[in-house]
């Protein structure tokens, strides 16, 4: 008859009898399994925990690099039609930016990419387009954060120094448009007594890799600090003074002016997109005694064909105004993005975003995120960002 042999295993084994269950120590569990078997447990990652996981090993890291792990990734989730919720994309000159997660109520941290004298300026979908808002900027670059993948665009026909840029993606969503509206570089180097402001539009299509110029912003219109936003196909921006609103038509090329009274006494609006709908967000001040009276929120009702008004949603409660503006100054700039029902509104002075859900009006903060304080500043950009693997093939 024989006995049960007792004699315990090797500790390099690492197993440990707890409650009946046997446990495998993590490193073994994995340095067992085939590498085939590895990459496909790899590839039902969700896509934000891929920038964590790929200081793991350097084997990880270069798979997590290669195209074809993000090509079976793709083709995964076109399979499983994989539908990603967009994150609040928080953004400035640095080494890195960050971005709020609703769905795991959680600060990503994203490392920027590294290209002297460029910052992103703008976004759509999981795609960064870089440039330079303050200097001389004929070259732009689009870059995926989640695969670390960029390239340059090709240098822009006539504009040098950018006044706005914006991205869309294109219907198919596997292309994408820029739109950028600024000066030739003739005009930038003309003296200061007889420079003419004259302002031109190129857009550059992904689908033709080139750039093709549009018609001209208005004459009278100065664009302001707001970054803009498309709704229903349509680019919107504020216009600086007196506020007012324009919008550009990316398919005929054409700029115009919309037909809606602003607010009375509003002060630093910002627009946002929520699901087709033209969100503002702004201040309104007694401009006598230099004061902030409240933050409120419009939509654009469009009453009938041709009359539009922005009509009041909401008001931010007293008490969270009160704490929001404690560290602001009378004409600090608000940042604003729509992350599906979630309004964003934050500042570079602002320890923490506030976040407003249009579906059921109740507002709360988000954590601190990991920019604040040290890397933030005046030029802090907020966007809405998909996490994609694959957007137009970048």
């Amino acid at each position: 008859m024989q006995t049960a042999n007792t004699q315990s295993k090797p500790k390099s084994e690492k197993q440990l009898i707890s409650a009946g269950c046997l446990q495998l120590d993590a490193k073994s569990l994995w340095s067992g399994l085939p590498e085939e078997v590895i990459e496909r447990i790899l590839l039902c990652l969700p896509v934000a925990s891929t920038v964590q996981f790929r200081t793991v090993c350097t084997k990880w890291r270069s798979l997590f690099l290669s195209d074809a792990y993000w090509r079976k990734r793709y083709r995964m989730d076109q399979d499983q039609e994989v539908k990603r919720s967009a994150w609040f994309f928080l953004c400035t000159t640095g080494k890195f930016s960050c971005a709020f997660d609703f769905e795991m109520d959680r600060w990503h941290k994203i490392p920027n990419p590294s290209i002297p004298r460029m910052s992103i300026i703008t976004a759509a979908g999981g795609i960064l387009c870089l440039g330079n808002l303050v200097a001389d900027c004929k070259m732009l670059s689009i870059c995926n954060p989640i695969k670390k993948t960029v390239k340059q665009l090709p240098p822009t026909s006539r504009i040098q120094l950018i006044h706005k840029a914006s991205m869309c993606l294109n219907k198919d969503a596997r292309s994408f448009k820029i739109v950028v509206a600024g000066e030739e570089n003739s005009i930038i180097s003309a003296p200061i007594n007889s420079r003419v402001y004259s302002l031109y539009t190129e857009i550059y299509d992904s689908s033709a890799g080139h750039w093709r110029m549009a018609g001209n912003p208005l004459p009278h219109a100065k664009f302001g600090s707001d970054p803009g936003v498309w709704c229903n196909g349509l680019f919107y921006c504020i216009t600086e003074l007196p506020y007012g609103v324009v919008r550009f038509d990316a398919e005929n090329g054409v700029w115009s002016e919309l037909d809606a009274a602003m607010p009375c006494s509003v002060s630093t609006p910002v627009l946002a997109e929520s699901n087709g709908r033209l969100i503002m967000v702004g201040r309104v001040v007694n401009n006598v005694h230099k004061t902030i009276e409240k933050i409120q929120i419009w939509e654009l009702q469009f009453m009938g064909s041709d009359t539009k008004v922005w009509t009041e949603l909401q008001q931010m409660p007293p008490s969270i105004y009160s704490e929001f503006m404690a560290p602001l100054k009378f004409y600090s700039p608000l940042i604003c993005s729509a992350i599906g029902d979630w309004l964003c509104i934050d500042t570079h002075l602002t320890p923490r975003a506030l976040a407003f859900n249009l579906s059921n009006n109740t507002w709360k903060y988000l954590p601190t995120d990991p920019l604040f304080p040290g890397n933030r500043n005046f030029r802090l950009l907020g966007l809405c960002y998909k996490p994609a693997v694959s957007d137009c093939h970048i």
